[in-house]
């Protein structure tokens, strides 16, 4: 059931409206069923995995909390997070390792040339990443002094709770359960209206921007040998656009479903491409992510507390496991190198900057230049990690980047297309661009023309933007980028 469907919109009217209808004591309950019914749509069968797995780490956890040695607790962390992590390799990567395993063997002669990998028939189930990770989060913040949840249910609905279930955002159970403790009350209008509002921004991000960029990205992912170099720089940026407004429009939507039902989900993004550094990006990108990276991957490694030469080692090893949690490939790995690369070159720096030359960092960031040549050498290491991640290979991704770092050529196609009076691709770029950087002025401009309407215009405002969502729906219906994760 894609969170742009005529399915959901039915699914979550019927569901809101027994939830106004519902006693108060019924609700939670209420939310669950409605949420099981949701991943229903998607399999019945995995519905039986999320059993299993929600059963082991709801035990594992009352384990964790009631041992009194901390030998016990340790063991009953380390079989938690054995259970959650070989279930998701199992079905994630099972087809990478014996692919991988199988062309080692090519390489070695130890497999015949013309043979092909033995593959497993493997259904990703969808959203298993997700709620590996927040099982994850869970069992450590209760081996860390956390208390567990009260009973089965109140953990099952955490992992359940359908408008995050999917693709997030992560967040963790001591922030989603003092949220439904208590008996769930109806919300506020302020908070309607904030949710029905990031419900329709969510849907125009999707339909209005991300799915019409689309094509333009792949077009010349698909034939990364022919597109000109100008050509390239627009399906690059395009894939910026989509990624982005894709992903920040299922945030927007599942935000604001939940404050339907009066419970709120973190804010996942916040304009991450004025980022000014590579960690100024990861504090603005897919922030539950970035959080939940921070805090069960890099600071157990050791985090910054160590050398520098370890601080960056750190980095670069987190990076490259938040690369492999978003595919089952090695350009996704690459992608997580790349940034963990970035990141560990810019800590570098930093260390440089505050102990070595003893410069002071607010004297170099007034300045406009800095900033400015800052941000651009940001935008462009995060569009050169795009093209791995979205390159089906090296060979594509190889083809891609040699145009990207050929401004010459670039500019060569800027003024062939000036001079003949083609300018449709140079608005095109410019009018990608602005989509990357325009946030903050198109927020202020919504809040200085849209705020002061009266309620009846800004209705019909907002009417006009839904008709128009579902007529670019009417023919197909693009599923969500980050589903495949």
């Amino acid at each position: 059931m894609n969170f742009i469907s005529s399915a959901f919109v039915l699914f979550l009217t019927i569901t809101f409206l027994l939830f106004v209808l519902a006693p108060v004591r019924w609700r939670k309950g209420l939310l669950l069923v409605a949420s099981y019914l949701f991943y229903g749509t998607w399999s019945i069968p995995f519905i039986g995995l999320i059993l299993l797995t929600t059963t082991t780490d709801y035990w594992f956890s009352q384990f964790i909390f009631k041992s009194q040695t901390q030998a016990r607790r340790k063991l009953f962390l380390v079989l938690g997070l054995t259970v959650n992590l070989i279930i998701l390799g199992y079905f994630k990567y099972a087809n990478f390792f014996l692919e991988t395993g199988f062309q080692l063997m090519n390489l070695l002669h130890l497999a015949p040339a013309t043979a092909s990998a033995p593959l497993l028939n493997i259904l990703l189930p969808l959203g298993i990443s997700f709620y590996t990770f927040e099982a994850i989060s869970y069992l450590s913040d209760v081996y860390r002094g956390k208390e567990p949840a009260r009973s089965f249910l109140d953990y099952n609905f955490y992992i359940m709770y359908f408008p995050h279930l999917i693709s997030g955002p992560i967040i963790r159970f001591c922030e989603l359960a003092p949220q439904y403790s208590q008996p769930l009350r109806l919300p506020t209008f302020k908070r309607l209206a904030q949710g029905l509002e990031l419900i329709l921004l969510g849907f125009a991000f999707k339909v209005l921007i991300a799915d019409r960029v689309a094509p333009m990205a792949d077009e010349v992912f698909a034939a990364a040998a022919h597109p000109d170099t100008l050509e390239t720089y627009i399906g690059i940026l395009a894939f910026t656009v989509q990624i982005l407004f894709d992903f920040m429009g299922y945030t927007h939507i599942a935000r604001g479903t939940s404050l339907l039902f009066n419970i709120e989900l973190p804010l996942n993004f916040n304009y991450p491409y004025l980022a000014s550094n590579i960690s100024d990006f990861w504090q603005r990108w897919h922030i539950s992510l970035s959080r939940w990276i921070r805090d069960y991957l890099y600071f157990p490694l050791g985090g910054s507390r160590a050398t520098i030469v370890r601080t960056c080692s750190n980095l670069i090893v987190t990076m490259l496991i938040a690369g492999a949690w978003h595919g089952a490939g090695w350009t996704y790995i690459a992608w997580g190198g790349l940034h963990g690369l970035l990141l560990a070159g810019y800590h570098f720096y930093k260390h440089m900057r505050d102990h070595v030359l003893h410069l002071k960092p607010e004297t170099i960031e007034r300045q406009l230049a800095y900033r400015l040549l800052s941000w651009g050498l940001t935008f462009w290491a995060i569009i050169t990690g795009w093209v791995f991640f979205r390159a089906t290979d090296f060979k594509t991704a190889g083809i891609l980047i040699q145009k990207l770092y050929s401004p010459w050529l670039l500019a060569s196609d800027i003024i062939r297309n000036i001079s003949t009076g083609h300018f449709t691709e140079l608005v095109t770029l410019v009018s990608l661009l602005l989509c990357c950087v325009s946030g903050p002025w198109v927020i202020n401009w919504i809040e200085k023309l849209y705020r002061p309407l009266p309620i009846w215009a800004r209705v019909q405002v907002a009417c006009l933007f839904l008709v128009l969502c579902w007529i670019l729906t009417a023919n197909s219906i693009q599923p969500f980028i980050y589903f495949q994760f």
